[in-house]
């Protein structure tokens, strides 16, 4: 009986130590970083919203990111605000005051990942509107989710 017992007990040890599987969820961090875009969306399309440019940031102009609904609640202001899912997204959101022609203006985003530096980079392209009217304008998009402590560079520029 104790032969069986020890080797019972050496089948074990042995599954314990060499028996790890991964699931297809985990495989991604064994892949090796890839420089280039990486996908993003909006309020718009993801939760519907039509005002989202004229959200209000407590925090002032600069850049933020905006990782849970609690943050999101304290810190944004405005007549869009659903509830994010923040287990998927991060919200990147800033304002650009003084923006002419802020109430037709448009932006575009073009979102990075960069293996080098081990970094990301999302650069806001702000197109002046149509209008006559000197006002702030909010951009914002949705990343996947981020690292509890990953920042973004976050580059504005401004065109006519």
């Amino acid at each position: 009986m104790k032969p069986v017992l020890t080797l019972l007990g050496g089948l074990l040890l042995t599954l314990a130590l060499n028996g790890c599987a991964t699931r297809d969820d985990e495989v991604e961090n064994l892949q090796p970083c890839q420089s280039g875009p990486i996908s993003v969306s909006s309020l718009e399309a993801e939760y519907g919203c039509t005002y989202s440019r004229w959200i209000d940031l407590s925090t002032g102009p600069a850049p933020v990111i905006i990782r849970s609904q609690a943050q999101f609640d304290q810190q944004a202001k405005g007549q869009c605000h659903p509830q994010v899912d923040f287990a998927r997204y991060d919200l990147i959101i800033g304002q650009q005051p003084q923006l002419g022609g802020a109430a037709s203006a448009t932006a575009t985003y073009d979102y990075q990942r960069n293996c080098s530096d081990l970094g990301r980079t999302l650069q806001v392209v702000l197109k002046n509107g149509v209008t006559f009217d000197l006002a702030t304008y909010t951009y914002h998009v949705l990343v996947p989710k981020l690292a509890p402590t990953e920042t973004v560079k976050v580059e504005v520029q401004v065109t006519q």
